[in-house]
């Protein structure tokens, strides 16, 4: 997957595409759901592009902690998408310049650097400065361009929406199994390990001080976003499983 990183306007890219455009945090199952409908959409001679977005904007313009941590930082995020079919992610930083971004100047300044056919968002997706814009404005913004916009509604199993909000508040309990439904693939931490302690662990949503299951053993998460592990130094990844009492 090739990986492009703005922080305005992407860059020109005359390829046929078809796009899809959101935070992606954990490339649940809602996000997949759009990627999968991007891809039944997309002719042989287009490829899928993602737009994405990181920090959360709830962190980068207010300094809200809890929006700081991720399921999948920038490494877990890309290598997900390329696994459910992304060709192009353009990961686009967001900062108070880029909230000033109105929907208008989205299309008209932003997408039209793309040689775009279709774009597929979620039912709530909003863009551009302010909140009234929707899936309508956007469609009817698009339209003098020839792009056709599809929308695809938000998605529950075990009557719980399928929101990366969610999933979050699941991690932060230790809940994995819980978590994992909704995401629809595994959870994974990435990290550096050093003399027995994962860190480098900031930007992730961590379960609470405790010791837990892994597939590689015991672990320890402390007090000081690290977690004590019994593995080699070096880059390792850690699947958490369940609390141990």
């Amino acid at each position: 997957m090739e990986v492009s990183h703005v922080t305005l306007e992407p860059n020109k890219d005359s390829r046929p595409a078809v796009l899809t455009i959101g935070k992606f945090d954990g490339v649940h199952l809602g996000h997949q759901t759009i990627l999968n409908t991007a891809l039944s959409i997309k002719k042989e001679n287009e490829i899928l592009t993602a737009i994405s977005f990181s920090p959360h904007p709830l962190w980068a313009l207010k300094q809200i902690e809890i929006y700081r941590e991720m399921l999948t930082p920038r490494m877990e995020k890309e290598r997900w998408l390329a696994h459910y079919g992304v060709d192009h992610l353009i990961e686009t930083a967001f900062t108070p310049r880029y909230a000033e971004t109105t929907p208008e100047e989205f299309v008209t300044d932003h997408l039209t650097n793309l040689h775009l056919s279709h774009i597929v968002v979620g039912s709530e997706f909003n863009f551009g400065k302010g909140r009234d814009s929707d899936v309508e404005l956007l469609r009817d913004l698009c339209k003098p361009y020839g792009i056709g916009v599809t929308s695809v509604p938000v998605i529950e199993t075990n009557q719980t929406k399928i929101s990366s909000t969610n999933i979050r508040a699941f991690i932060r309990r230790g809940h994995f199994i819980e978590a994992e439904q909704l995401l629809g693939h595994p959870w994974y931490i990435t990290g550096i390990v050093e003399n027995g302690e994962m860190l480098g662990l900031d930007d992730y949503v961590l379960p609470a001080t405790g010791t837990y299951q892994t597939d590689t053993g015991h672990v320890k998460v402390t007090n000081n976003r690290t977690i004590q592990v019994d593995l080699p130094d070096g880059l390792q990844q850690l699947h958490m499983k369940n609390e141990l009492s």
